[in-house]
């Protein structure tokens, strides 16, 4: 199991619907994305997004994206800017890199 949390903030000029608009867009198209578990955005404040996407694996998040997704990330830029993202891995996983970085 992997997640990314990623926050985006609106930028001055942005409307506030077509930034949740965006995010679901982002959120739609990781969803198409095979090895995707979910993706889901949520308001944090009036001015904050943070999108939650859940995947089998860190390799899901590794993958080039998919030109949906380029384009439905490019979008939500141009309306907010993000201001931190964090990946998260299970216990299993993290331990397997550990291991094969030759630990």
């Amino acid at each position: 199991m992997a997640i990314l949390i990623s926050r985006y903030e609106r930028r001055d000029a942005a409307d506030r619907d077509a930034l949740g608009r965006a995010a679901l867009d982002v959120c739609r198209a990781n969803r198409a994305v095979s090895g995707m578990r979910s993706a889901r955005f949520y308001w944090t404040n009036t001015d904050t997004v943070a999108l939650l996407l859940d995947a089998e694996s860190q390799e899901v998040f590794d993958r080039p994206g998919t030109p949906d997704q380029l384009r439905a990330a490019f979008a939500l830029s141009d309306l907010a800017r993000n201001v931190g993202s964090e990946r998260w891995t299970s216990a299993g996983e993290g331990e397997a890199a550990f291991r094969g970085a030759g630990r």
